[in-house]
């Protein structure tokens, strides 16, 4: 309890904004399945990031998303390793949560039209390092998926280098 309260205190200090020409690596990893269904399936996406902010709390970004699944389609099992690359955009509404979106190349299926999209909260633990539990939605339109929703939750790390306070 101690612990959280003085992230939280540690965290309304650091409450910022991003300057414009910060650069930000990092990574995260986001876990799915399918709970309601008569084909589970799992994934564990990896993901290595590099973001830059182009304008202030404004970013554009990169991700290569490694993705370990074990799908389930009509009774019949796949254990699946893919590479995905993922241009996105990010954007720090109001002190620490941000907005992304962005859409996938996968290493599978060459490009599959699909976007994705999500909701996050920065917690800055100083002035280069960041926290960011993240909420995102994929929607896959390629006719064949098994499952077009997905919804992740993932759990990443930021180090800022050359940061630029705004606001």
């Amino acid at each position: 309890m101690i612990g959280l309260q003085s992230l939280i205190m540690s965290n309304d200090a650091m409450s910022q904004g991003v300057g414009k020409n910060t650069f930000s690596i990092g990574g995260d990893a986001s876990f799915f399945t399918t709970t309601q269904s008569d084909d589970p399936s799992v994934s564990l996406y990896l993901s290595p990031f590099l973001e830059y902010f182009a304008i202030n709390n404004g970013a554009l970004g990169f991700k290569y998303i490694i993705d370990f699944s074990k799908l389930t389609d009509r009774g019949f099992t796949k254990i699946s390793t893919k590479r995905i690359f993922q241009p996105f955009i990010k954007y720090y509404l109001y002190k620490d949560i941000f907005l992304m979106g962005g859409t996938q190349f996968d290493s599978e299926y060459r490009y599959q039209s699909n976007i994705q999209a999500g909701v996050g909260y920065t917690f800055h633990l100083n002035k280069t390092i960041g926290v960011a539990p993240l909420i995102e939605i994929n929607h896959n339109f390629y006719k064949y998926a098994p499952n077009p929703w997905q919804f992740f939750y993932s759990l990443g790390f930021s180090y800022y280098f050359n940061f630029k306070k705004c606001g």
